[in-house]
């Protein structure tokens, strides 16, 4: 292994190192040492990545990818799981949660350089395994419910995806994405399955069941790490399949349409009649995940950047609703929201613009986030696209918009704790990031065409 083969993979090893660590200390030390020791560990990995900025692709072989969309996975999974960690709430004695918080991570990281087979299911499996575990902490009944469901469907969409990978090798011989192709029946019928394997993982319709129920009752970090971290990694290797496989023509991109499409229409739906705010949340991260789908299906030149970009958006903003839905108690609703300003007003501005974000109105960063993708579909001619993404956003703001105005009208009692110091910062840095994002954006669109640039 040469120095820069090892420099590539040392993110891994240290991810690797961390959760090992973690489990270890368990029995030894206080639950605050567990998480330090984890954090130093998502740190540790984000930083080696960010040190080999400008550094050439190190020749990985089939098996992993040292490319942009690659680093900027890792260093994306290794700062939201961090984030998440923050206000990881499992509401039971155990302290294995940071140890599986890392393996999700591990997993993500894994799947983001996937560009093999045998990567892209060794990903999937230790980010699925993981969040079964972490729904399942809180050990209650609808906690234990969700991550039934979750592992049930999780065993079947494993199941097609290994079974559309096989359909396709039988036919290609190969098992790396670029020697993916053809337009035989099997590949077909494998590019089909391998497809509805990727979109459970994504939680898009009709493969979403587990969603809110997951964003409902498991504990809040764990529904980050199922709704950004491990979305983000699956959105990266479904555009890296986009990008190098030579997948069947309209099997591929218009199947992706279609399962995009749907989730923008029913997820927004869905979530309209939604009173409480992690619910919402699950229901809305469904469209999200249909909007990022739509993106790479058009197969534009421009569809790589604004995939990442939106991924970058989506995050903070995400990372602010359910670190205030952690703070606030179990699945709050929205009388538990009225009068939040005048009690908690860093909460309330928190949740008012992540809320905002993620409806993509001016002045936060998803109206440039939703301004890139409607580019994109429009660069494609793709205007039936356009029009169910102008649809989906407009219902969108309506369930939004109930949210996020509920923190400045009415007045309740307030009995959760007060929020803590580290919780406060994320609040922070979270507000920073979308107003930074949604009135300069103009940097963190230079990092992502950099990010994509050969």
């Amino acid at each position: 292994m040469t120095a820069a083969q090892f420099a590539a993979l040392s993110p891994l090893v240290v991810l690797a190192i961390a959760a090992v660590a973690a489990m270890m200390l368990v029995p030894l030390a206080r639950l605050q040492i567990v998480q330090a020791s984890a954090a130093a560990g998502l740190a540790i990995a984000a930083a080696l990545v960010l040190l080999r900025i400008g550094a050439p692709a190190a020749p990985m072989g089939a098996l992993f990818t040292d490319d942009g969309p690659a680093r900027f996975g890792i260093v994306f999974a290794c700062l939201v799981s961090l984030g998440a960690l923050v206000f990881l709430r499992t509401g039971h004695p155990a302290k294995e949660a940071p140890s599986l918080l890392v393996l999700v991570a591990i997993g993500a990281a894994t799947l983001a350089g996937a560009g093999h087979a045998a990567t892209l299911f060794l990903g999937i499996e230790i980010l699925s395994l993981s969040l079964i575990a972490l729904f399942a902490f809180r050990l209650t009944r609808q906690g234990l419910e969700a991550a039934y469901k979750f592992l049930v469907m999780s065993g079947l969409a494993s199941s097609a995806l290994l079974l559309g990978i096989a359909l396709i090798f039988a036919e290609t011989g190969a098992l790396d994405f670029a020697g993916w192709g053809g337009r035989g029946a099997l590949t077909a019928f494998g590019t089909a399955l391998l497809l509805a394997g990727l979109a459970f993982k994504f939680s898009l319709v009709p493969f979403h069941m587990w969603t809110p129920d997951a964003f409902e009752a498991a504990p809040a970090s764990a529904a980050t790490l199922a709704g950004v971290v491990s979305k983000s990694a699956v959105a990266i290797v479904i555009l890296r399949l986009a990008l190098t496989a030579h997948l069947p023509e309209p099997v591929w991109s218009q199947g992706l349409a279609a399962l995009g499409g749907a989730s923008v229409l029913i997820g927004n739906l869905l979530a309209l009649r939604q009173p409480q705010l992690p619910r919402m949340l699950g229901y809305s991260t469904i469209a999200h995940s249909g909007y990022i789908a739509l993106i790479i299906a058009s197969g534009t030149p421009h569809a790589g950047e604004a995939v990442l970009f939106y991924l970058a958006i989506y995050a903070p903003a995400m990372l602010g609703a359910l670190c205030v839905s952690a703070a606030l108690g179990r699945a709050p609703t929205l009388p538990d929201l009225h009068g939040l300003m005048k009690r908690r007003p860093l909460e309330a501005i928190a949740l008012s613009l992540s809320l905002l974000s993620l409806a993509g109105l001016p002045a936060a960063g998803g109206f440039i986030a939703k301004l890139f993708l409607l580019r994109v579909l429009i660069d494609g001619s793709l205007w039936v696209l356009v029009g169910i993404v102008v649809a989906g956003s407009s219902l969108g703001f309506f369930y939004y918009a109930k949210f996020f105005t509920a923190p400045f009208v009415g007045h309740t009692h307030d009995e959760s704790e007060p929020l803590p110091q580290l919780d406060r910062g994320l609040l922070i840095v979270c507000i920073a990031l979308i107003v930074i994002f949604g009135v300069a954006p103009a940097g963190l669109m230079n990092v992502v065409a950099a990010t994509m640039a050969p």
